[in-house]
């Protein structure tokens, strides 16, 4: 999972393109292909072209989904750690709810 950070968009000298840009190229696409009015040459090379927009666009989703685990985890980590410590402190009180007349 970790060789998708480095994909072929974000080599230097390689800008990468916006996802939504790229779903917008992908969105001509498929209107253009839909239209039905291409030669089959441009339907060929539209499609080459959309299958690369997938990929890209597929992937830019999954490096979006494994960012959001790690902060998920480490958001996770962080209250479990502070629940615990209030947990400890808690216990040191003496409970003052309990009274026995």
């Amino acid at each position: 999972m970790i060789a998708r950070l480095f994909s072929p968009d974000t080599e230097p000298g390689n800008a990468p393109q916006k996802f939504e840009e790229m779903l917008a190229r992908l969105e001509e696409i498929v209107a253009e292909m839909e239209n039905g009015e291409l030669p089959l040459e441009k339907l060929l090379s539209g499609y080459e072209e959309g299958m690369r927009l997938v990929k890209a666009c597929g992937d830019r989703l999954a490096d979006a989904e494994q960012k959001v685990e790690i902060l998920s985890r480490s958001v996770a980590a962080e209250t479990g750690k502070a629940s615990a410590a209030e947990e400890e402190n808690e216990s040191d009180k003496p409970d003052e709810d309990i009274r026995l007349f």
